[in-house]
């Protein structure tokens, strides 16, 4: 006789409630799918960033729980395996975790799978680079808790008891051109490329689609970077183009390009994304393939609407991985663990696995009994 062992479990609610009853249903929601076992850590998200959330409200669900590794955020959207919001209406999105699986403060185990989170104006390059995690930058107004205190700074948290964590990206994206030499910029006006003016070669390249609508769409278009001293495996950094000049034939980008690096021109879509997206899932399908729960960071620009009628990514990710526990965040930037750093992307979904050191995998391990 056998009996199932779950590792990790999520809840969901949504709704036009105060967070405290949205966050008390989604995790009466998890801790059923627990079956009574001890709870070691949770993790609340809620939605949207300036959601009312009160320290009282966590203290109160660590007195509930029995749960000291408590670790809570506001995010434009959240979601899990079983549900999603962006915006409005309000959303809260519940992890639970049992042991062996936890959490610790960042810094106590070295090469432990580290989970980070931060504003916009907090992910600098000195940030990036003191650790390889992965995770998600809120908006300017998100705010952070730890146990029931609220901080000021990013966060940073160890998860324990993983014996494997995979990480695989999804960039959405559809070259334009090749990767070139940067030869022609005054600030931050990109003029030339190699050989070739920016604007007529964008012009030249911009699909057959696109040229049939009324107007450029800037907000899909971007130019890829590929600094001198990056790692191969490091994805290009993705700027803005926030302007044409006709005049002088150039783009305008939201900041110049790094000296003597490489570019190229490239822009969002959508098939790009879905074809991204399985080859993704099925690496880690392939090199993860008893995970015990997950977390998935998604731009606020890879949901409903960039799709048309449905997140495109969420539905192919709970076609691959059915009923396994999952966390994530619609926000303005998405860490990618990289060798030593954490690279911040933008426009991608970054999903992330985790398999438990026992061996107990959520799909349940048997227990022979006499």
């Amino acid at each position: 006789m056998g009996s199932k062992v779950i590792l990790a479990s999520t809840g969901f609610a949504m709704g036009a409630r105060h967070p405290e009853r949205l966050l008390a249903q989604a995790i009466e929601e998890a801790h059923h799918k627990l079956y009574g076992q001890t709870i070691t850590a949770a993790l609340f998200l809620f939605s949207p960033p300036l959601s009312p959330v009160h320290p009282s409200m966590l203290q109160a669900q660590m007195r509930q729980l029995a749960c000291l590794q408590i670790a809570a955020a506001t995010f434009p959207g959240v979601f899990t395996d079983a549900g999603q919001a962006l915006g409005n209406p309000p959303a809260c999105a519940v992890l639970l975790l049992a042991s062996p699986l936890g959490l610790s403060r960042s810094g106590q185990e070295p090469g432990t799978p580290r989970l980070r989170w931060a504003r916009p104006d907090q992910a600098t390059p000195r940030w990036l680079g003191q650790s390889a995690g992965f995770g998600s930058v809120s908006s300017r107004t998100g705010c952070f808790w730890l146990h029931a205190s609220a901080q000021h700074g990013p966060v940073e948290l160890c998860f324990r008891g993983i014996s494997a964590q995979h990480s695989a990206w999804s960039a959405g994206l559809r070259p334009l051109s090749a990767t070139l030499p940067v030869t022609r910029q005054e600030g931050n006006l990109l003029l030339q490329l190699e050989r070739y003016l920016a604007l007529p070669m964008l012009a030249q390249n911009i699909p057959f689609s696109i040229r049939q609508e009324a107007r450029l769409p800037l907000e899909r278009l971007l130019v890829g970077e590929v600094r001198i001293d990056a790692h191969p495996d490091t994805p290009p950094s993705l700027l803005h183009i926030r302007a044409t000049d006709i005049n002088r034939s150039g783009l305008w980008l939201e900041r110049a390009l790094e000296e003597e690096s490489r570019a190229f021109l490239t822009f969002r879509d959508p098939s790009s994304a879905e074809r991204d997206t399985r080859i993704a899932l099925e690496t880690l399908a392939t090199n993860a393939p008893s995970p015990a729960f997950a977390w998935i960071s998604s731009s606020i620009g890879r949901d409903i609407a960039f799709f048309g009628n449905e997140d495109r990514d969420l539905a192919l990710w709970r076609e691959r991985f059915p009923q396994l526990p999952t966390l994530g965040a619609y926000g303005m930037g998405e860490l990618l663990p990289t060798q030593k750093c954490s690279h911040l992307s933008r426009y991608s979904k970054v999903y992330t696995v985790f398999s438990a050191w026992n061996g107990v995998s959520q799909r349940a391990s048997s227990l022979d009994t006499a």
